[in-house]
């Protein structure tokens, strides 16, 4: 009862959230004066639209996350996808795609931060062509990460013999490591379902190779993409101390809580819905088994970040902060004013 909790209405409560939040967050970037967000607004926009695709694909595509003893696997559970074929397993691995892109949704954020304090041409005339280059960035992540759990590798052997495996596919020999667990688990055969594993001990040599070679190309991805916020934060924060003396205090200001706003834009994502996601690929490094309570949190972690990132925003922005206060001070006093009329009126 409660697996079916998590897996079939958590994500479509998730989602309704989602569509809740974020037409309001983009109702108020594009209400607010043109001059405060200049262009920035369109990727803000182009945020807030992935949300929306996210929360769908994520209740459409639900994803099952589960570890035992050296191995673990992603599978798609319940709906229209589950049973086995090529397609199915595309869309498995498109769904964990569109994860690893949100990373290039923050970094083009801290691109265009960096650029906009340098008054950049690409933030104002040339914005068309920063956001082809955003669209592109969001492909590369995409299509890189969907290359490393699928595309067909090559491996030249010292015998010069080839071996070509698909380094993020769970194989038969993956498949049939968990049988035992999945069948107690699940009531099922896993070799009847499409599967992102990886195996790092207790099996042959080609296979925990494939594996730690597909965990260590997923994990560099997330950690070149940490480092890179991270040099720019820092670059951002330099260029805003040299401006100081000579900026406006008011520009200053906003220049630093937009800065705050995507760190806490980042960090949401990163430390809330992914890295729980992340105890699963290394428990099994060291044979830890997670309980099947951590994998709920893992798997609603991932729905979490598509609502909760713009209330963030909204928060740690003072702009819009003041705009919902106000409103909700505005509708407090007109519902007490109602309620008045109808007491005098009885």
């Amino acid at each position: 009862m409660f697996d079916d909790w998590v897996f079939q209405y958590l994500p479509k409560i998730f989602c309704g959230l989602a569509f809740f939040v974020n037409p309001i967050f983009i109702y108020m970037i594009f209400t607010e004066k043109s001059k405060k967000f200049g262009n920035y607004r369109f990727l803000l926009l182009f945020f807030a639209l992935f949300n929306l695709i996210y929360s769908v694909v994520n209740v459409v595509v639900p994803l099952d996350i589960h570890s035992y003893r050296y191995c673990f696997f992603l599978f798609l559970k319940h709906d229209w996808f589950v049973e086995p074929s090529e397609f199915h397993f595309n869309l498995l691995v498109a769904r964990c795609s569109l994860v690893a892109a949100s990373y290039a949704i923050l970094l083009i954020h801290f691109i265009y931060r960096y650029l906009a304090i340098h008054n950049s041409k690409f933030t104002r005339e040339k914005f068309h062509l920063y956001m082809t280059f955003s669209v592109l960035v969001f492909a590369m992540y995409f299509g890189v990460w969907h290359a490393v759990s699928n595309f067909l590798m090559e491996l030249l052997t010292e015998t010069s013999f080839q071996i070509c495996f698909y380094p993020g596919r769970a194989n038969v020999e993956i498949k049939k490591y968990i049988r035992e667990d999945f069948r107690e688990i699940y009531g099922s055969d896993s070799m009847d379902f499409n599967m992102l594993g990886a195996l790092f001990n207790e099996g042959s040599e080609e296979t925990t190779f494939q594996s730690w070679v597909a965990v260590i190309l997923w994990s560099s991805l997330s950690t070149i993409s940490i480092v890179m916020f991270l040099v720019l934060a820092v670059m951002i924060i330099k260029k805003l101390n040299k401006m100081a003396p000579n900026a406006s205090r008011k520009t200053s200001k906003f220049q630093v809580e937009l800065l705050r706003a995507l760190v806490v834009q980042t960090v949401i994502p990163i430390f809330i819905s992914f890295s729980p996601c992340l105890l699963s690929w290394y428990s099994p490094m060291l044979g830890i088994q997670l309980g099947r309570g951590i994998n709920y949190i893992e798997a609603m972690a991932l729905g979490v970040f598509a609502f909760v990132d713009p209330v963030a925003i909204i928060l740690c922005l003072p702009i819009f902060r003041n705009r919902i206060f106000r409103f909700c001070r505005d509708g407090g006093s007109k519902l007490k004013s109602a309620k008045s009329s109808t007491e005098q009126a009885n």
